[in-house]
């Protein structure tokens, strides 16, 4: 139930800050500084989005929680209407299909944690540590060396083709119907029969018996056809969404060999926080305009035709290409499927991009759920730093590398 909550906050929140609002208050360092890079891109274009999360009548709302000492991973989840609207000067350009999605939201909970107290170095305000998400409120002063829970570390939406709440409403509807002929046909009868018989009791009767009659008929006839027609919308979206998505399913097929491969190097390997993870380093790269010194990429390969990307959306699904072990560090090769959405020359286009990425890992490394490059401890002085585009401890100069610590992504295509 909190972390329902959270959710639900979160998403208002998150529609909010593209309408020019502050940072998610419960969004992690990792998701606030993609965030922050996604604002500065959409600025640098001229675009603004509009994000809209609408509520839909449905009971499709629940949370998976998976523990790991001292985390708490919940992935909570629930149907919406998601739709993205996209601006240029205040000139409308275009607007994602307006369909039920389901929205997952990956939380992290940490056990007996205590709300640090920061004190900003620029005017002394002393508060905890999440009332400074967004700079300190006396000042303004930015700074994001600190961790906090609970927090959203990932969400992402995946297509739903059939919509039950509208199911459910068409069949109220099919006995509104169902009712409303039983009485119009009810009275035309009972006025009929009095009028010929002369008497009010035949009338009603017949009124009655006609009305019952038609009522039952009726609303057989009117669920038979709106069945009908349920089935045929339903099944034309259902081959729709497989011919756009059979990549992607293809792909689901391959969950479970990797979660095995994975389990043999990592016990408490989750496939969720995983993906989560990927999603977040590919978007984090796709949107940084400083690539240079980047701790999260490694790879060779240019990347500025990634520049004019203003919007990068989940299709729901990777596919496992296999990994190996060179010396004591893991390489896993694998495919992300997207929706990029790309504005150049004027022109605002979607694209479905399949991006081949490799990531690596030292596996001496123990995986910390609650690992955030933006608050990095030095091991030497254990003080702490943003290790985003550094390779040194800024207070005591000890090299650091982030494949000690979490994944870093080496190539991207």
């Amino acid at each position: 139930m909190i972390s329902a909550s959270i959710r639900d906050e979160f998403f208002e929140q998150y529609k909010e800050f593209y309408n020019g609002g502050p940072v998610p208050l419960y969004a992690s360092n990792d998701f606030a500084y993609y965030l922050e890079c996604h604002r500065k891109r959409l600025e640098k274009k001229g675009i603004k989005t509009i994000k809209k999360i609408d509520r839909i009548e449905d009971d499709i709302d629940n949370t998976i929680h998976k523990d790991k000492q001292p985390y708490t991973l919940d992935m909570t989840y629930k149907e919406c209407n998601y739709e993205t609207e996209y601006y240029k000067d205040d000139v409308f350009l275009a607007r994602s299909d307006k369909d039920t999605e389901t929205l997952y939201c990956n939380i992290l909970h940490k056990q007996d944690y205590q709300e640090q107290t920061i004190s900003c170095p620029n005017c002394g305000h002393s508060d905890g540590a999440k009332t400074f998400v967004n700079g300190c409120p006396m000042c303004g002063t930015s700074f994001k060396t600190f961790k906090f829970f609970p927090c959203v570390t990932s969400f992402y939406t995946l297509p739903k083709f059939v919509e039950r709440s509208s199911i459910n409403k068409g069949l109220k509807n099919v006995v509104k119907y169902g009712i409303g002929l039983a009485v119009l046909v009810a009275v035309g009868v009972f006025i009929f029969n009095w009028h010929e018989s002369g008497s009010i009791g035949a009338g009603l009767f017949f009124g009655i018996l006609a009305g019952l009659l038609t009522g039952w008929l009726g609303t057989i006839f009117i669920y038979l056809g709106y069945s009908f027609f349920i089935g045929v919308t339903a099944f034309s979206k259902m081959f729709a969404q497989a011919a756009d998505t059979s990549d992607i399913q293809a792909a689901r097929f391959t969950k479970k060999r990797f979660e095995n491969d994975m389990l043999r190097y990592f016990p408490d390997f989750s496939y969720e926080y995983f993906e989560g993870k990927m999603l977040a380093l590919l978007r984090s790269i796709v949107f940084s305009d400083d690539r240079t010194n980047l701790s999260i990429y490694k790879g060779q390969d240019p990347l500025g035709y990634l520049d004019d990307v203003v919007d990068v959306e989940y299709r729901g699904g990777f596919k496992y290409e296999g990994s190996t072990v060179v010396g004591d560090v893991l390489h896993v090769r694998l495919i992300n499927y997207v929706k990029c959405v790309v504005f150049c020359d004027g022109k605002l286009t979607k694209h479905y991009r399949n991006f081949k990425m490799e990531l690596v890992r030292r596996l001496k490394s123990d995986e910390d759920l609650g690992f955030s490059i933006h608050a990095v401890n030095c091991s030497t002085c254990g003080a702490t730093f943003d290790a985003m585009h550094v390779e040194k401890c800024p207070h005591c100069g000890n090299p650091y590398e982030l494949i000690n610590d979490d994944w870093v992504v080496i190539y991207v295509r």
